[in-house]
């Protein structure tokens, strides 16, 4: 029997070997993750969501002197882990770690039950761990690490049981829109390509960083959300379509977000979305969805073509800022939920100060969200390429 088993391991010692031999010879191909079985992964060279996480390097020191900027980002690092809240979590002004928090200063914005609250919104929490592993990679300081598993914590304590991510936790209220599904503005994907990030151990979230404990629980947590994304997709005229800036968190359905944010097909989050899909195991299921939302961007009712939007070129004319642009597709922000029509929308006529609600034309809408709002872009362009790259 010790003689079986000792020949079984040494198979299964040879199997693995041969598994990672085949993905060392093919690293830019589809491969099986070295598992039996397993779903294939797409080649990720092209993916454009592999530059999402990057942009937390902003906020590290531009010296060439690498004293001078270490010395600097030691500063960032400390200012940063006063203002964690203690929660984990932490809020969306990064202009804050200029200098140290006080002691008595608000650390966010928002309060729900007598509670600061964190946010995932505009890359909140998740570039704040970035920068405290970064840094901590460079100087080995438990105390960013500690409040970087702190940080980790936090994200792994707000995802729903459904598998979501809301965008502040612990709750605004039990009505806010803050507490549905937000694929708004990327925020929930970003949470989950840090997770992934971290599930791999990939710099700056290196091995030692978490706990093994929180190691453990990553993977399951993509899991979860994977599952969320895929039972969210929209459905029109009995086919899987893209998704809504934000769902709810139970029933999964479109909803609104602010006032002017109206349950949608989202031109823009959608993309996103589909990226993030073609990084994960492409079983039926994901490939599935995948591919449902690549039809659906190809479209030509969908889409606008030899259009941009340009609002800094047309708000001093007042005019539209969707403008002639030979060789551009544009996709609209948002869509109706059971037709490929775009529309727009003010903040609603009972909002303080009143707005005019949905319409279909730019120009009925206040200017002061017609030209600071995004309601249009190349969205959809940079992922039919990468899907044209990988046969998608």
């Amino acid at each position: 029997m010790i003689r079986k088993t000792w020949m079984a391991a040494v198979l299964a010692a040879l199997a693995c070997g041969a598994a990672q031999a085949a993905e060392v010879a093919n690293p830019a191909g589809v491969t099986q993750a070295g598992l039996p079985g397993a779903a294939p992964l797409l080649p990720q060279a092209g993916n454009p969501i592999r530059t999402e996480l990057g942009q937390y390097r902003r906020w590290l020191s531009k010296s060439s002197d690498s004293a001078a900027a270490l010395a600097a980002d030691r500063a960032l690092a400390d200012n940063i882990v006063s203002w964690q809240m203690p929660h984990g979590g932490f809020y969306k002004l990064p202009a804050k770690y200029a200098a140290r928090w006080d002691g008595s200063a608000a650390r966010s914005g928002w309060i729900g039950n007598g509670v600061e609250l964190g946010t995932i919104d505009n890359d909140a929490t998740v570039s704040e761990i970035l920068v405290l592993a970064d840094v901590y990679a460079r100087t080995r300081n438990p105390a960013y690490r500690d409040s970087a598993r702190r940080a980790m914590d936090f994200l792994l304590a707000m995802q729903h049981p459904s598998g979501s991510f809301p965008q502040v936790y612990p709750t605004r209220g039990p009505t806010s829109y803050s507490n549905h599904a937000t694929f708004n503005d990327n925020a929930m994907i970003r949470a989950l390509l840090l997770l992934d990030q971290a599930a791999r151990r990939e710099e700056p979230l290196t091995a030692g960083l978490f706990t093994e404990q929180q190691q453990a629980r990553f993977q399951p947590s993509l899991a979860r959300a994977v599952d969320f994304i895929l039972k969210a997709q929209i459905v029109q005229d009995g086919v899987k379509t893209v998704w809504c800036a934000q769902h709810d968190a139970v029933s999964y359905a479109p909803v609104t977000g602010r006032s002017f944010e109206l349950p949608s097909k989202s031109g823009a989050e959608s993309a996103v979305i589909t990226e993030f899909l073609m990084t994960r195991p492409q079983t039926p299921e994901v490939a599935a969805a995948v591919k449902a939302a690549l039809a659906w961007y190809r479209r030509p009712s969908v889409q606008l073509k030899d259009v941009a939007f340009d609002p800094g070129a047309t708000r001093a004319a007042n005019a539209n800022p969707f403008v002639p642009s030979p060789g551009t597709i544009t996709w609209y922000r948002f869509y109706d939920l059971a037709a490929d029509t775009g529309f727009f929308s003010g903040r609603l006529p009972t909002d303080n100060p009143p707005g005019v609600g949905k319409q279909y034309d730019i120009m009925k809408v206040g200017a002061e969200s017609r030209y600071t709002y995004q309601w249009g872009g190349s969205y959809g362009t940079p992922l039919l390429a990468y899907a044209a790259k990988v046969g998608y």
